[in-house]
């Protein structure tokens, strides 16, 4: 009689059997790679009341009484529901842990977001303020001139500049050298002499006459060089013009051109 035991499916030769015992071990891992966890025990993980409930039957069933049935369930209960805690209390632990990040996070994220955008947000005002003439800077210097008791057509000069031409100047000069807006007419005579010496050395834009002055003072007197343009600044000493005091000619009275006074 002809054996037909390698006729059967389960033995059959060559390639994925894909019936009988070996049915589906041609994709052993497939639950691993669609990302489910083999050793997930869902509902009946600790912490879990269906959890409890299992563990409370093993320990019942396996329990020889003690007492009556209360005092035996009771026995039995104590140790499940003492992991019942245990693990909701891990569990609640663990989430208000997980919680603090993601709100900390989150509260990060949004104050870096919040900081972001208010410099943005200064960033154009500032950009917006600087754009014309006719802006909030502009206006806001303006009335400050203003209130400094500048002429109107002087005050809107230095009003421009400051808003225009400010950076410019400085970086031509320095920051040593810089002297900022003149708020006061350095030819006038009565002009605040303390004012002034405050400017020795420095650079200034002179919204009085509209040009650049470089002030220079020796022995208490103001001198200046005067620029048109930042790019015709130049440091030189301005030149000292001294006066020569010199004594009255007087007559000589032996000159034969001198008249008699006394046969007058």
């Amino acid at each position: 009689m002809k054996s037909r035991t390698l006729t059967r499916p389960m033995f059959r030769i060559g390639g994925s059997a894909g019936t009988g015992i070996t049915s589906g071990l041609d994709q052993p891992r497939k639950e691993l790679r669609q990302g489910t966890n083999p050793y997930d025990m869902g509902n009946f993980a600790p912490g879990t009341f269906p959890g409890f409930l299992t563990g409370f039957g093993l320990d019942l069933l396996s329990r020889p009484p003690a007492g009556n049935i209360f005092q035996t369930a009771a026995l039995s209960a104590r140790g499940p529901f003492r992991d019942f805690q245990s693990a909701n209390l891990a569990a609640a632990k663990a989430k208000a842990e997980r919680d603090f990040i993601m709100s900390e996070r989150e509260a990060d994220q949004d104050f870096r977001r919040t900081e972001n955008e208010l410099n943005r947000q200064t960033q154009l005002d500032i950009a917006a303020m600087k754009s014309g003439d006719n802006d909030a800077l502009y206006n806001i210097m303006l009335e400050g001139y203003i209130n400094d008791d500048l002429p109107p057509q002087v005050a809107e000069r230095a009003a421009k500049f400051s808003t225009t031409m400010t950076d410019e100047l400085r970086a031509a000069v320095g920051g040593q050298r810089y002297g900022g807006v003149l708020t006061f007419d350095v030819r006038d005579p009565n002009v605040n002499k303390k004012q002034i010496k405050q400017l020795d050395g420095k650079v200034v834009y002179d919204p009085y006459e509209d040009n650049y002055k470089y002030i220079v003072i020796r022995d208490g007197e103001v001198y200046f060089d005067e620029f048109k343009t930042i790019g015709e600044i130049t440091f030189t000493t301005p030149e000292v013009e001294t006066e020569q005091k010199t004594k009255p000619d007087l007559p000589d009275p032996f000159s034969p051109n001198i008249e008699d006074i006394q046969g007058s």
